[in-house]
């Protein structure tokens, strides 16, 4: 509680991180701390809480995730998704879009934190949205969700946005449900990027 030594403090909210995976009755002392002046002391108590997965504080933490400081928004939006909580939905969304890829920390904070929440139907509903930036957070989120929706962003107006559906259909363990979509690329005329031709070519060896 003393405030004039900061790297005690957060060995100090280490440690009662530790006794709180332990006990909850040791969250309000780190609930306590989302208060304080210093920003840092916020950050570290966001990452303890949220490894605790203290759901109560998601109403709480979602105002972070303006705030101008980016390890604060990381952090919060990192604790949002381990409690999973679902109204911070719209929130993570929208520090996506205002972030407008100029963060990737920031974007990929975001994009586990809605894939950890796993709700899919407002993420689908982002495939006509204007930003590049949120059309291409969503099918990172629909990847990790292992959607077969994902297919509806093959059709995406811009390639980038296309080609990475693509990676999240075809690459690692796949969606199989969504490669015949990915082999029916190779029927427009579209696109012309190596990447994404290739992998409808393996889709179509596959299907």
């Amino acid at each position: 509680k003393q405030t004039e030594n900061q790297l005690a403090r957060i060995h100090g909210i280490w440690g009662m991180g530790q006794l709180l995976r332990s006990d909850a009755k040791y969250a309000p002392e780190l609930i306590a701390l989302l208060k304080d002046k210093d920003e840092e002391i916020i950050v570290q108590a966001l990452k303890m809480l949220g490894d605790a997965e203290v759901k109560s504080i998601g109403n709480d933490i979602i105002p972070f995730l303006k705030s101008a400081n980016p390890r604060l928004q990381f952090y919060a939006a990192e604790c949002l998704g381990q409690i999973k909580h679902e109204a911070a939905t719209q929130p993570l969304i929208d520090l996506i879009r205002a972030n407008n890829d100029k963060d990737l920390y920031i974007r990929h904070a975001a994009v586990l934190a809605l894939s950890r929440i796993g709700k899919a139907d407002p993420i689908l509903a982002l495939s006509s949205d204007p930003s590049k930036a949120v059309r291409t957070a969503a099918v990172l989120i629909l990847r990790k969700l292992k959607d077969e929706r994902i297919n509806v962003f093959l059709g995406d107006k811009d390639e980038y946005v296309a080609t990475e559906a693509a990676r999240a259909i075809n690459d690692d363990y796949s969606i199989p449900g969504a490669l015949p979509a990915l082999a029916s690329v190779l029927r427009q005329t579209k696109f012309k990027g190596e990447p994404l031709i290739r992998r409808a070519i393996n889709a179509a060896v596959r299907v």
